[in-house]
């Protein structure tokens, strides 16, 4: 059902990054709402059949989610097709957004891949090592839906930014993100076991994440610009470089790390995420610092 019927989260994801584009943040944040709204409401009408609507378990659940959806569609598509170029110049412009796409489409992609990767490597030391992966993209999801919203936010503010010759804005937005993770740098070292017990209670469990969570908070604030930089770039135009950092941290290290880590030990393991990041973060400052020289003489050194 999700998927057969998924026309209305394509179109409220397209509209939104118009209206994004546009620098209209409001119209996409209400359409998200909306939609958030009528899933939870339909949910319980649909699965349980109350009012009369028919009883339709998970199926009701499904289509509550495809007509949250769509609601959110039409929210955003209201009044946005108010100039629709000539077809001549589509193939043109496709090719344009696949250029400067190519680096969120490694990412989300590589994503899946390298969690797998990590999920086989940790199933050969214990089933409760892959549960405590699972439990740290958890909270990391908690702590990762800000700065979501925040890389958003970058690609057309850095856009505007230098298009407008402002570079300094450009540098002072990368550098905002960095302060966010501290907080979960804060919770990962101070009360990782407290975080663990919120899903689980297995003893193994907490004792193997206790370990894990102290070495991957480690890693949280290079984590946060090891991911921006590629939006940063991106947001220039610099579509190669931006792909290069994702192909690094995803390809070059993330796995062959994980898999060195591991010959030492389960401990050692964790170490995969600090070091990763660390050296994607140079490897992007390294890029920034060319950047800066190439950009006018009032581009100030970071």
């Amino acid at each position: 059902i999700v998927c057969v019927l998924s026309i209305g989260l394509f179109l409220e994801s397209v509209w939104t990054k118009v209206h994004q584009a546009e620098g209209n943040m409001r119209v996409p944040m209400i359409a998200q709402i909306v939609g958030a709204v009528v899933n939870i409401v339909l949910d319980p009408f649909l699965i349980f059949g109350l009012c009369g609507l028919p009883k339709m378990g998970i199926a009701g659940a499904a289509t509550a989610t495809v007509v949250g959806q769509i609601a959110a569609a039409v929210i955003v598509m209201k009044g946005g097709c108010r100039k629709i170029p000539k077809l001549v110049v589509f193939p043109h412009q496709i090719k344009r957004i696949y250029k400067l796409g190519i680096p969120n489409i490694l990412m989300q992609s590589a994503y899946t891949f390298y969690i797998f990767g990590l999920n086989l490597l940790l199933a050969t030391f214990s089933d409760q090592a892959v549960t405590v992966l699972g439990l740290y993209y958890k909270w990391q999801a908690f702590f990762f839906i800000p700065l979501g919203a925040m890389q958003t936010c970058i690609v057309p503010v850095v856009s505007y930014n230098f298009a407008a010759g402002k570079y300094e804005r450009c540098k002072k937005t990368l550098k905002v993100a960095i302060a966010l993770m501290m907080i979960g740098v804060v919770l990962f070292e101070t009360i990782p076991g407290q975080m663990l017990h919120v899903f689980s209670h297995d003893p193994e469990v907490i004792r193997i994440g206790v370990v894990a969570f102290r070495f991957i908070g480690i890693s949280f604030v290079p984590l946060v610009s090891s991911l921006t930089f590629p939006v940063f770039f991106q947001a220039l135009g610099h579509a190669a470089t931006s792909s290069i950092l994702t192909i690094i941290r995803t390809v070059f290290l993330f796995i062959p790390l994980a898999y060195l880590f591991s010959r030492f030990g389960l401990n050692w393991f964790w170490l995969t995420f600090p070091v990763t990041d660390s050296i994607t973060t140079l490897a992007g400052y390294l890029f920034y610092r060319k950047f800066n020289k190439s950009m006018p003489s009032v581009a100030v050194e970071a």
